[in-house]
């Protein structure tokens, strides 16, 4: 290929020819020339092509503006008809408001018909007049002067080189090429030729130049100025229209309120009229064969539910002619064959259907739909009898199938189940507030971390990303109880009392009314950056293991607050080396710890991490039948290809453990037919009535703790019974006797009166007169010595078991139950006592996170409130119970348990009837021994 030759060397080359013909090296330029135009040529028709797809998209979306256009307009003369219409009605508030939107509609129409114009001028008329009319000549006829310039002069070229070869011949002479000098003068006419139409070639292509380049980029800058021009006016009028839509807006929640006043009137009124109404209905005999009667006509049961054969049927045309038609009667259904084949039958559901026999024609009966009445024929009077029976038996099997299933819906309706989830979650501590700026009633929950947020603040969690934060409206979007199990453990208050907990100024916090800039810069600092959480040392990798066994969610809350890997594999492996915690919490979960799951599901990526055999967590799923385990999974995207050292997937673990449960959701996931908003069977503890009984179950429980009495003193009274007397409680069994009433007041239904006069808070404590009670000793007496068989002699009153207002601590789930010991039955655990006695059970209790309903601190006397009574140093365990704590009790000693009213306490061993040992669930680190009377048992 020849080389190109550049503007500037083809304008010199042809100026030395014009001076200088005879020694011009311009002949030998040509070919570069030819070359060059030919490139410009295959570079335009590239650029062409751009060019008209450019064309096409701007002319549609001149078009789709148009059509925009046109809808506004149509949209505004509605507004302002609408408009009328109310200004008649003589509602000018509503007149009002439907003008101003069509007048701030006119103003965005005007600014919308601004831009379109400037679209059509400035880009689509520019590409239209380029491709259509200089494009288009430079390839068609203005080319052709130059193609037929060059084929003039190498035509003229070949007739002279043979003229001179002749020339030379006739001499005697061979000559085998001419010289440029030579034929200088003869050519001169088409070299001038050849170099104007080159010349006015590249003058074209310049021109094309400018305007596809520099003039097509002016014309879209001042497009772009007419785009900024209207969203500056759109945004000036929506300015306006702001402040009129922020005063009608409590003027149109007041015209509400009236209308649902009158709608409430008007459906008063209805409901009267409907009862009179029905009132006359039942008073008029001869109406009764003219409507729908629910008091369905009884068949005879002996016919069944179960029929089939023909029967004619009257046409509905105008001959009103009979047809005979293959009926068929099943499973509520009655299905009418046509006398074509290639035509579906008619299926009518008798649920919607009334048989009437005709009193007229005893072979005739009607069968009435919503819609439609039919009339049928039977062949005689008895088989007629017969298609009635089974028409209304059919009728009345479904009936009965569709109220059982009703029924049985609404029991486990999923619907009602997420609702009266997210009801309990919005109670729960801090819930009621935004998470990050405390702004009132949020409605927006972060799934992977179980917080409730605003609207504002979701706007800036969804921008730092579905890996920090994954966000779903609770009254938008249609949850599975699946994306609740965080929010129904974790709560606001304790999430932030690890996540702000070195807040050093609450000015740092942002508020309702603070700025967007503000609030992001304390979202990415909270969450991002984790520059406010607490740091504590102890939650170390380490100590991760033995979170998951005592499903702290808050230990894990910890590790991930200060950046703990969650992914490393633990130190000590249940089962194979290798494993990370997330593999603990798979084999360890059951229906209590599935937060504990979906907590490391969602925050540690470690869902492909495998052990040293090869096992994702998802293998343990199928290996150990944990399916609700492989539905989080799943619903995180978990690798389902993934194979062990064996060469297994989850799937071939499941097929080869026969858990039939994990196959099919593993083989849905594999078909893209899982669905992510899955549903898990899970411990809710909806309102809870084994936590937090209301207050006339508490009065029972009680005994003579009366509402609004103190909280008990740290004593007992003297004649308790002396711990030796107790006996001993076998291994691993309840007592089989109880304390006696004076000793333990809360295992008896009707409280006796004490013999003594009751103890007085300790600012009311005055000297009792000598002999009026029997003395009292304080818990401080209690401990004196060593021995705990052995106690002193009466003391002072103490008050180390203070009365005091406190809110119970935030709910943490369960400890897992262990298995019973061989020979445990039910009969082992006696009613006599307290941890075995069954409590009311009442529906819409308050949840394991809400308050228990205390009794007043500043009103009643001690007497009303259960002695502390002596406990004794024969160590005796029982079956892990859950506790929940009556009153707060502050450690008189080192070995005791400190807690707060609501606190729930997990009890691992029982020294005597008086005294049990256990510790604070979720926190295992708070353990101790603790008065049984300072506490109810849970029924589980």
């Amino acid at each position: 290929m020849a080389a190109l030759i550049s503007v500037c060397d083809f304008v010199r080359q042809a100026q030395e020819d014009l001076s200088s013909p005879t020694t011009s090296a311009f002949t030998s330029h040509m070919g570069r020339c030819k070359a060059t135009a030919n490139s410009l040529e295959e570079a335009l028709d590239a650029d062409r092509a751009v060019l008209q797809k450019m064309r096409k998209a701007a002319k549609a979306e001149h078009s789709c503006g148009q059509d925009l256009i046109s809808h506004l307009e149509a949209h505004i003369a509605a507004q302002e008809k609408f408009s009328a219409n109310y200004q008649l009605e003589g509602e000018e508030q509503l007149a009002s408001a439907f003008s101003t939107f069509a007048a701030f509609s006119r103003e965005l129409l005007t600014a919308v018909r601004s831009l379109w114009q400037s679209l059509y001028h400035n880009i689509n008329f520019s590409l239209e007049s380029l491709i259509k009319g200089d494009m288009k000549e430079l390839k068609g006829e203005f080319k052709k002067p130059f193609e037929k310039a060059c084929k003039d002069y190498e035509s003229k070229l070949a007739k002279i080189e043979k003229e001179k070869r002749e020339l030379a011949k006739q001499h005697g002479m061979v000559r085998s090429e001419v010289s440029g000098g030579e034929i200088a003068e003869e050519m001169e006419k088409e070299r001038r030729t050849f170099q104007l139409n080159m010349c006015e070639y590249l003058i074209k292509v310049n021109e094309i130049k400018t305007k596809k380049g520099i003039d097509l980029l002016q014309n879209h800058i001042k497009h772009c100025s007419s785009q900024f021009n209207f969203f500056q006016e759109c945004l000036n009028t929506t300015a306006k229209l702001k402040k009129f839509t922020e005063k009608l807006i409590p003027e149109l929640q007041s015209m509400k309120i009236r209308q649902d006043e009158e709608k409430k009137q008007l459906c008063a009124l209805r409901d009267q009229l409907k009862m009179v109404l029905q009132l006359e209905q039942k008073e008029d005999p001869g109406n009764k064969q003219a409507r729908y009667n629910m008091h369905q006509l009884q068949g005879n049961k002996q016919y069944g539910t179960e029929k089939s054969g023909t029967l004619f049927k009257k046409s509905d045309g105008l001959r009103k002619v009979w047809q005979k038609r293959k009926c068929t009667i099943s499973n509520g259904y009655l299905t009418i064959s046509h006398s074509m084949l290639n035509r579906p039958p008619a299926k009518l559901n008798l649920l919607t259907c009334q048989v009437k026999p005709n009193v007229d024609d005893k072979k005739c009966f009607d069968l009435v739909s919503h819609n439609r009445t039919y009339r049928f024929l039977a062949e005689d009077e008895q088989d007629c009898v017969a298609w009635v029976s089974v028409l209304s038996n059919s009728k009345e099997e479904a009936l009965n199938v569709a109220f059982s299933k009703v029924q049985g819906g609404r029991e486990s309706s999923r619907e009602e189940l997420i609702r009266a989830i997210i009801e309990e979650i919005r109670g729960m501590p801090g819930n009621r507030e935004c998470c990050d700026c405390l702004a009132p009633d949020p409605t927006w929950l972060s799934i992977n971390l179980g917080i409730l947020i605003c609207i504002e603040c979701s706007g800036i969690h969804r921008e730092m990303g579905v890996h920090l934060s994954r966000i779903q409206s609770l009254s938008l979007d249609k949850l599975a109880t699946s994306e609740l199990l965080l929010a129904r453990n974790i709560s606001n208050s304790a999430f932030n009392d690890i996540m702000e907990a070195n807040l050093c100024s609450f000015s740092l916090k942002p508020t309702v009314h603070s700025d967007m800039a503000f609030r992001k810069n304390f979202i990415f600092s909270k969450y991002v950056e984790k520059k406010y959480a607490k740091r504590n040392l102890a939650a170390q990798s380490s100590s991760l293991p033995e979170a998951i066994k005592d499903k702290d969610i808050f230990c894990l809350l910890q590790a991930y607050a200060e950046n703990v890997d969650l992914s490393e594999p633990v130190l000590a492996p249940l089962q194979e080396p290798g494993e990370t915690i997330l593999h603990l919490a798979v084999l360890l979960s059951d229906r209590t710890s599935l937060h504990i799951v979906d907590f490391l599901v969602q925050n540690s990526g470690s869902l492909a991490k495998q052990t040293a055999e090869g096992n994702t967590p998802l293998h343990y799923c199928c290996s150990h039948n944990k399916p609700e385990c492989v539905k989080l999974l799943l619903k995180a995207k978990a690798d389902t290809t993934i194979t062990n050292e064996a060469g297994e997937t989850a799937l071939d673990v499941a097929r080869r453990m026969r858990h039939p449960l994990c196959e099919e959701l593993l083989l849905q996931a594999q078909s893209n037919q899982f669905n992510p908003n899955v549903h898990v069977e899970y411990e809710w503890w909806l309102g809870q009535d084994d936590m937090y009984e209301s207050d006339e179950d508490l009065d029972e429980k009680l005994g003579p703790v009366k509402r609004g009495s103190a909280r008990p003193q740290s004593c007992y009274p003297a004649m308790a019974p002396r711990p030796e007397a107790a006996g001993t409680v076998p291994w691993g069994r309840w007592p089989d006797t109880c304390p006696t009433p004076a000793a333990h007041l809360c295992s008896l239904d009707v409280p006796p009166a004490p013999s003594y006069a009751p103890p007085l808070p300790p600012q009311q404590a005055k000297p009792a007169p000598q002999g009026a009670h029997p003395p009292f000793l304080t818990s401080s007496s209690i401990f004196a010595d060593d021995t705990r068989s052995k106690r002193s002699p009466p003391l002072p009153l103490s008050i180390k078991h203070k009365r005091t207002s406190s809110e119970p601590a935030p709910w943490v789930p369960l400890s897992p139950e262990q298995p019973s010991p061989t020979g445990l039955d039910s009969g082992a655990l006696k009613a006599t006592d307290p941890l075995c006695m069954p409590g009311p059970s009442k529906v819409g209790q308050p949840g394991p996170h809400r308050s228990l309903q205390e009794p007043d601190p500043c009103s009643g006397h001690a007497r009303d409130v259960p002695p502390l009574l002596p406990r004794r140093s024969s160590l005796n365990r029982l079956l892990l119970r859950r506790v929940r704590a009556l009153y707060d009790c502050n450690a008189d000693r080192e070995d005791e348990l400190t807690f707060r009213t609501g606190e729930i306490i997990v009890v691992s061993e029982k020294e005597d009837s008086n005294w049990w040992k256990g510790w604070i669930e979720g926190q295992p680190h708070r353990q101790g021994v603790f008065p049984a009377s300072f506490v109810h048992v849970l029924n589980e």
